[in-house]
């Protein structure tokens, strides 16, 4: 009987022991297999958070805050500015203005309470001339007004992190200077407006593309034209309230923050979302730390288990031992047959460890994230700075995202991960295998069979 044979009938020739020492070994190798998976996926999902979450930067004028504040509207030149910025990948500019019923033939489709009559009352008019024993008029009621945002990109219109759906017709082209519109569903409706529909807005005609929603009543009742057409009919050529800019990864924000501030100086107000992004890529990065130790501890678990069950086989039999060696046998023999023992116990644990760990990696996986994301405090949603009663920036829009991102890690077993955990494997079998027959050499067959 060669060593091999003899060396994988010694591994299954009790049954019992050896059926808990591959138990013990299984569950060592599932172990390292799901942390593993668990790594490589939140290793995978904090490289997708750093490029698309947390990499918007808001620029706009300086002291303007929605429909409040002051300032001069960001130029064309500093638009270029923005864009020519290392790291920056992407611009999206708008510039937002409200309607009166002066300006456009449509209702709005809001009813104002009291907050929205203290926001929109008109100023007092003064009819009496130089006269100061005149009285005022009256203040008139107000009345709502309609919000138009003209944008680069009808998409990044958000402040309450929902999607924009085009419901009916199509998108605009934010880069065109057509007279064309979308408009809010809840606006479509107060004046029955369909694509292909016309509305007077600054005494131009503008056509319906397309009818939008977005689940929030306010936007849903205001309009989005391409942006050079706004300026155009406003009267406001290059002038632009609001930039996104998007960084190419949330490693970068803080640099080309830094950047634009140097560029801008105090014409503008800069806010991103790099502290928020920064959070939440830490809890991440926290689990995949945990899932390094978790493979670490389970390896030295899994060599621990293979080194001690041979270091007792070799105890149990070292008579039989001093017996093959009396009758001729070679050092090499009598190791090989043991490290052939040890590896098919190995490999059996490792083919069941396998198995088990590919089962249990995904709820794992999960488990660790929902954790991490329970015990993280979410980060307060910003606002974005945009221009008069416009839409917004989209800070709202961009943590809603980085939320879901980082709850949307899923577990994948790749080949790369596959063969790390056969390496591992394997080299747990050298490992548990060297000790043992390094004892097994130094038996020596009169000692053995003196004392047996």
């Amino acid at each position: 009987m060669n060593v091999v044979t003899r060396g994988v009938k010694n591994a299954v020739r009790s049954p019992l022991k050896s059926g808990a020492i591959v138990l013990m070994f299984a569950i060592s190798i599932a172990l390292i297999l799901s942390m593993l998976v668990a790594r490589g996926s939140v290793l995978a999902k904090i490289d997708d958070v750093k490029a698309n979450a947390g990499t918007a930067i808001t620029i706009s004028p300086a002291g303007v805050m929605g429909d409040q504040g002051g300032g001069d509207p960001l130029t064309a030149a500093q638009i270029a500015t923005i864009a020519s910025t290392a790291n920056v990948s992407s611009v999206t500019s708008s510039l937002t203005d409200q309607m009166t019923t002066a300006d456009t033939n449509l209702t709005s489709s809001l009813t104002l309470g009291s907050f929205g009559a203290r926001q929109q009352r008109s100023a007092p008019t003064d009819t009496t001339g130089a006269d100061p024993t005149a009285t005022q008029t009256t203040r008139p009621a107000p009345t709502p007004r309609i919000s138009v945002t003209g944008t680069t990109d009808a998409n990044s219109v958000s402040t309450t992190g929902g999607t924009l759906t085009i419901s009916s017709g199509t998108a605009i082209d934010g880069n065109s200077s057509s007279s064309v519109a979308l408009v809010g569903t809840t606006l479509a409706t107060k004046n029955n407006l369909a694509v292909g529909s016309t509305f007077t807005a600054y005494g131009q005609t503008v056509t319906v593309q397309g009818i939008y929603t977005t689940g929030n009543a306010f936007q849903d009742s205001g309009i989005i034209m391409p942006l050079a057409t706004v300026q155009t009919l406003t009267g406001q050529p290059g002038a632009v309230s609001s930039v996104s800019a998007k960084v190419n990864s949330s490693d970068n924000v803080a640099s080309t923050v830094t950047a634009l501030k140097t560029a801008l100086g105090d014409k503008a107000d800069i806010t991103s979302q790099a502290e928020q992004a920064a959070t939440s890529v830490t809890s991440l990065e926290g689990i995949a730390s945990l899932t390094l130790a978790g493979v670490i501890a389970a390896a030295a678990a899994g060599a621990l288990i293979v080194l001690l069950a041979m270091i007792l086989v070799v105890r149990e039999r070292r008579r039989e031992i001093g017996v093959i060696k009396a009758i001729g046998g070679s050092n090499g023999k009598v190791i090989g047959q043991f490290i052939v023992e040890g590896l098919t116990i190995t490999v059996i644990g490792a083919v069941i460890g396998l198995v088990l760990g590919i089962l249990v990696s995904g709820p794992m996986t999960t488990s660790l994230v929902s954790n991490s994301q329970n015990s993280t405090s979410t980060s307060t949603s910003t606002t974005g700075r945009g221009g008069r009663g416009g839409f917004g920036g989209g800070f709202a829009s961009a943590q809603s995202q980085l939320n879901t991102n980082l709850t949307q890690v899923t577990a994948s077993l790749t080949p790369q991960i596959f063969l790390a955990a056969v390496g591992i494997t394997l080299l747990i079998a050298l490992l548990g295998s060297a000790i043992p027959a390094w004892l097994t050499a130094r038996i020596r067959p009169a000692e053995v069979l003196r004392t047996e």
